[in-house]
């Protein structure tokens, strides 16, 4: 630290006298703290006025590169400001068969790295072909097939098709772009079932507010979807006969997003880079934990890691110590600092396969689900949901029942719902006439 002080000019030079009659040069440093240990190193800096404090409170990045470090936190105590970093992250990894959770903890992914889903609630993947991803990914598994149920959602049909076979995943890994779309909206249907288990339970504990999943006796759900962007095009895509409405399968999924977590529903999202367009903003604003892999574009990292971390130095690294290394990338919490990570290390094949592991699992049944009953909107009620006035909703539901809706009944349902919440969406951004959005509507509807 003190050449870094010194060759960067912090420092004070005075002038004091030297053994014969002339004087010499006295080099004076500001007060810096540092703490080191395994994994973890900060640094603080004097403030208090002097004349460093300005570079001080930027020096933050440029100590990130001097010593090849991540920067986690910084604290301004006003006297002082305190950089944060993690240091040395390959000594942090794990082996992949070592990978354990529970509801409580979370699942632990390295050293100092556990996803704790219940605080941080969603998990997005991103990592380009050949970076570690599928490791990952099957790592998680390990962990999570111990605590909870999950549903595999794999359009590639490639990397988690055998796991089928498997009693603890029998039924739950599906590849057919409909059988997953009816899969999501099994899941939603699940998580409308724990509410109602949750609502009876907590009755009869009489308690005036309801509590978490985990409260009321019930696992976590989670549902991994590989290759996100590849199966929302597959669903868009869709022929105008198929049973499945696409348009009903998002809005569960966004629903799944939003309430998920109380209800213990939980979903992992994988891609590749991330384009604008691949994520709606709804989804990715709700996931609060989120991983890089391997080589990404940088336009990946900004959408991932956000404006916290546009001036972070990502780099992509293929050795370590002068030896090839796989499943290196950054991970953060939503709104956080990213932080470098090396993903659990793939265990000699001679000792360990994740078939043989998941093969000895016991299998977590489904619920038992209560009938829920559907969900319907009186006028009044969706009229000030929509903060419109009659006139305009009259107008609307007009012109929706001559596009072929046919409202029965003087409430509505949760599809019909949607229709007036995606025309009034749409009106509002200004994407055309209330005609011409009605009609893009009913051709999105199908």
């Amino acid at each position: 630290m003190w050449r870094f002080m010194i060759q960067n000019g912090f420092y004070y030079t005075k002038r004091v006298k030297g053994n014969s009659n002339g004087s010499r040069e006295k080099i004076k440093l500001p007060k810096v703290y540092l703490k080191q240990d395994k994994l973890t190193m900060s640094a603080s800096f004097q403030l208090e006025g002097i004349k460093f404090q300005d570079r001080f409170l930027k020096i933050g990045n440029q100590l990130e590169t001097a010593f090849s470090a991540d920067m986690m936190n910084q604290i301004n105590e006003g006297a002082y400001i305190t950089f944060e970093y993690a240091i040395d992250a390959i000594r942090s990894r794990i082996s992949a068969k070592d990978v354990r959770g529970t509801v409580k903890d979370g699942i632990k992914l390295a050293e100092g790295v556990t996803w704790n889903f219940i605080e941080d609630p969603h998990l997005l993947i991103a990592g380009g072909t050949g970076g570690g991803k599928t490791v990952l990914m099957r790592s998680l598994l390990v962990g999570l097939l111990r605590i909870g149920r999950v549903e595999i959602l794999d359009p590639k049909e490639a990397d988690f098709v055998k796991l089928a076979d498997l009693e603890v995943l029998r039924d739950r890994v599906t590849w057919t772009t409909e059988t997953m779309a009816q899969r999501v909206m099994d899941a939603h249907e699940r998580m409308r079932a724990r509410y109602a288990i949750m609502r009876e339970r907590s009755n009869e504990k009489n308690e005036t507010e309801l509590g978490a999943f985990y409260k009321y006796d019930l696992e976590p759900d989670f549902v991994l979807i590989d290759e996100f962007p590849s199966w929302v095009t597959e669903l868009e895509n869709l022929p105008r006969d198929s049973k499945i409405d696409a348009f009903k399968v998002m809005g569960d999924l966004k629903q799944i997003f939003l309430k998920g977590r109380q209800a213990g529903v939980f979903v992992i999202i994988s891609t590749q880079n991330v384009k604008t367009d691949d994520l709606p903003s709804t989804l990715k604003d709700n996931i609060m934990f989120r991983i890089t892999i391997g080589r990404v574009s940088g336009y990946t990292y900004q959408s991932v890691f956000g404006e916290v971390n546009e001036n972070k130095a990502f780099k992509y690294v293929e050795k370590v110590h002068g030896k090839r290394v796989y499943g290196r990338g950054y991970v953060a919490v939503n709104g956080l600092p990213a932080k470098e990570f090396f993903a659990p290390l793939l265990p000699n094949p001679k000792n360990y396969n994740f078939y043989d592991d998941f093969k000895q699992l016991p299998r977590i049944e489904d619920i038992k689900q209560p009938v829920v009953s559907e969900v319907r909107y009186l006028r009044n009620d969706l009229i000030d949901e929509l903060s419109i006035d009659e006139r305009m909703f009259k107008k609307v539901k007009g012109l929706l029942k001559d596009s072929g809706v046919d409202f029965t009944g003087k409430d509505f349902s949760e599809k019909e719902k949607r229709l007036f919440v995606e025309v009034f969406e749409r009106k509002n951004n200004g994407e055309g006439t209330l005609k011409e959005i009605i009609a893009e509507v009913m051709l999105d509807f199908g």
